[in-house]
């Protein structure tokens, strides 16, 4: 046998394990890996999740995940409020001298680096545990056993890693596997398989995955059989094992605990509560609820402007937001209380109360973007596709108005008074988002001109004389502290009679809670005053 048969029967390099440790990280605790002069870095976890850091790159660090570092490279690892266990080993690699090896091209010392994969994970645990327990034998023949253990650890991860690379464009092929889970999601389904079937090495395909959605695709696929539970759950009469079967959980002690660690409330409950059953209290976003076809238990009032009357809500008993605490909301047996950040008595600190003794959420969408409100509140009690027909229907309501506005509005102005016993204000906060924003109407340029809080404070006689808005439309509020009905006197004002759109009757009075009000029902009423106004 000539010499350079010969050499074709070893590696031109071999791999010696130099080290291994096995390292425990608690939560918030950082650990720094160094190896020596020329020595790699693999890093194996077991369990937990942190980030880690080597050179200018970063990698999440999650079960099963497999790195290796170049030498002369550190590797900062840390944690946040999940612990970490990982395997650390340090090795070289050895170039087997031979001057006929030395004819051919130097391989690369170590081909793989940076993040590897290793399936089945429990074969490359094993070796691990195996190379840990046995690395402090003395004995000659152990250690070489030892030894070989690595090279099998060593053959599987080059065996994986070091194939055909795969199709250039990564994202496309892993944009086709998530399309392919949405429609499949029930299947029973492994990362290693996904990737296996995308033709991608296991990292590749996690960190890709994670790029494209935000989830890893364990999350994904376990959020896309959730919410798909919880329609099944609102829908039919199933039973939770059956709905777990369905929807792709085979143990459905492990469904219902994903399902509780997701959605906060085990799937019993969750159908309970979202089902009309509920006993929700909302002030001042009744409209909301009716909306979604929930009539809340109690209903928002105020001692100077009363009730939202245009919801009809005449036998649902009142609770007046001004009385100093709100506890005696208690006795009305409410399962959840929603609020909104910018509603007065959260200001005040009055729903901390609530949390005492019944759940309070807070939705924090300002007043005007309804739209939104809706659409959390929907999502939380399940009401989704009331809420997108509810929109849906509003927009064509807003569209053929305007249509019928297109010549009765064009180039024209108004202003919206708020009138009290007090003074006259004009109002933007609650009126402009609809007149302009959804109607067209223009506010005139003395209204724009006016700062929210400018308009608030009122204006003068003088001002409104100079007004020559094309609209006004103006409404009573009833909340001073003289008598009764003395808002309109206002009106009855010599000067009143002055300003333009008065003197042309195109001054038109409307319901104040109404017009003070943001929904799908405030505003598709507000549309039909405008209309009947404004249409001949």
């Amino acid at each position: 046998m000539n010499n350079e048969t010969a050499s074709r029967r070893y590696p031109f390099v071999i791999y010696i394990m130099t080290g291994i440790r096995k390292l425990h990280m608690a939560p918030f605790s950082s650990e720094k890996c160094v190896g020596l002069d020329g020595e790699y870095m693999l890093f194996a976890v077991m369990d937990g999740a942190a980030e880690m850091k080597i050179g200018s790159r970063s990698y999440g660090l999650i079960r099963e995940s497999l790195i290796v570092a170049e030498p002369g490279q550190a590797a900062l690892s840390s944690t946040q409020e999940n612990s970490l266990s990982l395997y650390f080993i340090t090795f070289k690699a050895f170039r087997v001298s031979d001057i006929v090896a030395l004819r051919y091209e130097s391989p690369e010392a170590f081909p793989c680096i940076g993040e590897l994969t290793c399936v089945p994970f429990s074969q490359c645990v094993d070796l691990l545990e195996a190379i840990e327990q046995h690395s402090p034998d003395e004995n000659e023949l152990m250690r070489f056993y030892n030894h070989v253990r690595f090279e099998e650890l060593i053959r599987l991860v080059l065996q994986q890693n070091t194939r055909a690379a795969p199709a250039s464009n990564l994202r496309d092929i892993v944009k086709s596997s998530i399309d392919y889970i949405s429609g499949h999601y029930a299947d029973q389904m492994t990362v290693s398989q996904l990737a296996s079937d995308a033709n991608i090495f296991q990292w590749q395909y996690t960190r890709i995955f994670k790029e494209l959605t935000g989830q890893f695709p364990l999350e994904f696929i376990n959020k896309l059989r959730i919410d798909h539970a919880k329609q099944l759950l609102l829908k039919t009469e199933d039973r939770i094992h059956e709905i777990a079967q369905h929807v792709g959980f085979n143990n459905e002690f492990y469904f219902n605990r994903r399902f509780k660690k997701m959605e906060g409330i085990a799937p019993g409950r969750y159908r309970h509560h979202h089902r009309g059953k509920m006993r929700i209290v909302s002030l001042l976003m009744e409209d909301i609820l009716l909306t979604l076809g929930v009539t809340p238990i109690v209903q928002w009032s105020h001692a100077g402007w009363g009730r939202q009357e245009y919801l009809s809500l005449n036998a649902v008993p009142a609770f007046d937001v001004l009385q100093n605490s709100f506890e005696p909301l208690a006795t009305f047996n409410p399962d959840l209380i929603i609020a909104r950040r910018s509603d007065y008595e959260y200001r005040t600190n009055q729903y901390e109360q609530c949390k005492r003794f019944v759940q309070t959420e807070i939705i924090t969408h300002d007043d005007e973007d309804w739209h939104s409100t809706l659409r959390t509140v929907a999502n939380r009690l399940g009401r989704v596709d009331q809420a997108e027909l509810a929109i849906q229907q509003y927009e064509t309501k807003v569209s053929k108005a305007r249509s019928l506005l297109t010549h009765s509005i064009k180039n024209r102005t108004y202003a919206f008074l708020r009138i009290s016993a007090e003074c006259i204000s004009v109002d933007q906060t609650y009126t402009k988002p609809f007149l302009w924003g959804d109607l067209g109407i223009v506010p005139h340029p003395m209204v724009q001109e006016l700062t929210c809080e400018a308009g608030r404070n009122g204006v003068t006689w003088e001002w409104l004389q100079g007004l020559n808005a094309d609209y006004i439309f103006f409404a009573f509020d009833k909340w001073h502290e003289q008598e009764a009905g003395s808002e309109r006197r206002q009106i009855a004002h010599p000067l009143w009679q002055t300003i333009p759109a008065v003197r042309n009757r195109h001054a038109f009075e409307v319901d104040f809670m109404t017009w003070m009000n943001h929904g799908y029902l405030a505003n598709s009423k507000k549309i039909n005053d405008v209309l009947s106004m404004l249409v001949n």
